[in-house]
């Protein structure tokens, strides 16, 4: 277990460094904060609480914080594999689920830093300036409290493990920056569109209207957005809820994570030997 650890610390500490060394991650953080500043600006959430921010910073939060997520880890497991460090690395006593662990918590840590902390910085911002002026904010007192911020900025971190570790794991079986950039695009696409299309496909097609919080939490996007209508908006304005089910929503960010981080360790570890039997039953079948 201690070497583990000490494996893990050590890729750790190398894909920060890396991480710090790209200015690119600053500037996007700066230009995240912008957005995020004059999206609650102009919305008004800002000058009234906490729950009309998260309203204003929702619709944003779903396709910026995925977005984000798949630029972080769309060549995360790619770079050490292509230039050839990643067999030099392996050398060491570094397993393949160190290497993984280890880069994808400074990936998390980076998006910690890249954009939660500007979610934070609007949160700050909301607190020291916001005066509740609406009637159900001056009608039921602490209903606005900066928990409930606190509750929106968790979600946000597994909105986007979801689609940092998934967009990781499809850079492993990409060949080229360019690859996994599209595979990127991929990840994102199907995560903020996919859910939203099935859901208008379910209702085309007759489905239970009591069905539809289950749908709804299959995809990250969707079990996002169900959660924080169900405990952050819903929860202020005593909404009897029913958006989704909180279990099976947490289950599918949690869910996403963990499938990102097996796969991505299944490609590294076996890729080859599945890429050598595939070629060998394609060679039996053609002759």
């Amino acid at each position: 277990m201690t070497d583990a650890l000490t494996a893990v610390s050590t890729v750790l500490r190398r894909e920060l460094a890396t991480v710090a060394r790209t200015p690119g991650y600053a500037l996007l953080s700066a230009g995240l904060l912008v957005a995020l500043a004059g999206l609650v600006a102009v919305g008004g959430g800002g000058a009234t609480g906490f729950v009309p921010a998260i309203v204003d910073l929702l619709l944003p939060a779903e396709v910026l914080v995925p977005l984000l997520a798949v630029v972080l880890g769309y060549r995360a497991l790619l770079v050490d594999g292509a230039s050839g460090e990643l067999a030099v690395i392996r050398t060491y006593p570094v397993g393949v689920v160190e290497y993984v662990v280890g880069v994808l918590l400074a990936r998390l840590l980076a998006f910690l830093a890249v954009v939660v902390v500007p979610f934070v910085a609007v949160g700050v911002f909301v607190w020291a300036t916001a005066s509740p002026d609406t009637g159900v904010f001056a009608t039921h007192a602490g209903v606005d409290s900066p928990l409930l911020f606190v509750r929106f900025l968790a979600l946000v971190v597994l909105l986007g493990a979801a689609y940092l570790t998934l967009s990781a794991a499809l850079s492993t079986v990409a060949s080229s920056r360019r690859g996994a950039m599209a595979l990127g695009v991929l990840v994102l696409v199907g995560g903020v569109l996919g859910g939203d299309l099935a859901v208008l496909r379910a209702l085309r097609d007759g489905t239970p209207a009591a069905a539809i919080p289950d749908l709804v939490a299959l995809t990250p996007n969707g079990a996002f957005r169900g959660l924080v209508f169900e405990h952050v908006v819903g929860v202020a304005f005593a909404s009897e809820g029913g958006f989704v089910n909180t279990g099976r929503a947490l289950g599918s960010l949690v869910g996403w994570t963990v499938v990102g981080v097996v796969a991505a360790t299944a490609v590294l570890a076996y890729g080859r030997r599945l890429g050598t039997f595939v070629e060998r039953v394609r060679v039996r079948l053609v002759d």
